[in-house]
């Protein structure tokens, strides 16, 4: 009885003592180190990225994608020296309205998917301010454009010709507001809800307009990508990168190599370094 209770003591103590521990993560480039938290709030990338940097394999990547006041995307891992078999691995995507894009925030990268899941690349949100109307504006553009991607996907099954007729001319008579105005009317927005269901305008919050006035980002990725982890140091590395001279693709002329490794600290270190806090 005593060693069983003594088992459930040190089982006890050893969850207690994994749940006060997190990992920090270092990008290492040639401009220096960016320190990274992962959220809690999502848990598949959180663990999909530990596994990848500890096995290696972000290690020898490079920030291939780089857009300034936009964001630098890499860990493109099925394109180093030596890689014969693709990954292809899909993350489900988390969402949390709290976890939004402004400057710093680590996010999954992903192709077009009705799911919104990510794939092994990353990006780092680099960004600019955003005043309110500009993203109100932005939040109508993206609707719009949503509208126009799953209206030519019925047209591709060959119905409705007549709305994609008249879409055509107006067209030709460069009338683009016409265009707009009839993608958003009543009869098509019916034929796109019978098509993919109920669609909804994602709106900002108050905070989210306050962040992206005060620290900046790219709100328009909000609700369309995963957002995982933040830098907690080394910003200026990220704007170093994002400055780069730029070739065709917004590929750096020079390559930007990164390591990636992974630390695990006690979580009132990560408190006290970096002003994190965790649930009690």
């Amino acid at each position: 009885m005593k060693m069983k209770n003594i088992g459930i003591l040190l089982l006890t103590f050893l969850l207690i003592s994994c749940s006060e521990k997190d990992y920090l993560i270092t990008i290492s480039t040639e401009f220096g180190d960016m320190k990274l938290i992962l959220f809690d709030e999502t848990p598949k990338h959180k663990a999909s990225f530990i596994e990848f940097a500890k096995a290696g394999k972000y290690d020898s990547t490079t920030f291939h994608r780089v857009i300034k006041d936009f964001m630098i995307q890499g860990g493109d891992i099925n394109n180093r020296p030596g890689v014969i078999d693709r990954d292809n691995t899909l993350i489900d995507a988390e969402f949390d309205e709290t976890l939004i894009h402004t400057k710093g925030m680590l996010a999954g990268a992903r192709t077009n998917n009705p799911q919104k899941k990510s794939g092994v690349q990353f990006y780092i949100v680099h960004g600019r301010k955003y005043g309110r109307q500009e993203m109100e504006k932005m939040g109508e553009d993206n609707f719009y454009t949503q509208c126009v991607s799953q209206l030519n996907q019925v047209f591709q099954k060959g119905e409705h010709t007549d709305i994609l007729n008249q879409i055509i001319e107006l067209r030709k008579n460069n009338d683009i507001e016409g265009v707009k105005n009839l993608v958003l009317s009543p009869e098509v927005q019916q034929i796109i809800e019978s098509e993919f269901g109920p669609q909804s305008r994602y709106t900002y919050t108050d905070a989210q307009f306050k962040a992206y006035e005060t620290v900046g980002g790219s709100p328009h990725l909000d609700g369309g990508y995963t957002v995982f982890g933040q830098v907690v140091e080394g910003i200026e590395v990220l704007d170093k990168i994002a400055s780069q001279q730029i070739g065709s693709g917004d590929k750096p002329v020079k390559d930007i190599f990164m390591t990636v490794t992974v630390e695990e600290i006690s979580r009132k270190k990560i408190t006290k370094l970096y002003g994190i806090s965790y649930p009690e």
